[in-house]
């Protein structure tokens, strides 16, 4: 499994669109090959700050999803808003188990 955190930050004001333009998407991000889990969150003690996590099958699925127009027309809209360019790390993990 392919994993990406995402964090950035906005001015306060602005965290209510960037979060809602991240739920509008998720759907169609959701619903691409390979993506296992797409989430956005807001931080409660720094009322700027969101992070966005991925869970992708590889990380070719994520390359055709960063390659994508859903992506590209995030990053329009997101980047202007934000205060310093994102954090991005990414990670390849193994699923040892699932607990229900």
């Amino acid at each position: 499994m392919f994993i990406a955190i995402v964090d950035f930050t906005v001015e306060p004001e602005s965290r209510p669109a960037v979060v809602a333009r991240l739920l509008q998407d998720s759907d169609v991000i959701l619903a691409m090959k390979g993506n296992l889990a797409f989430s956005a969150y807001i931080d409660p003690v720094d009322d700027g700050a969101v992070r966005i996590w991925h869970e992708w099958w590889d990380v070719e699925h994520f390359r055709t999803y960063t390659a994508s127009d859903v992506f590209k027309q995030l990053g329009l809209v997101l980047r202007p808003l934000m205060k310093a360019p994102p954090i991005s790390r990414r990670m390849m993990s193994e699923v040892l188990e699932t607990i229900v």
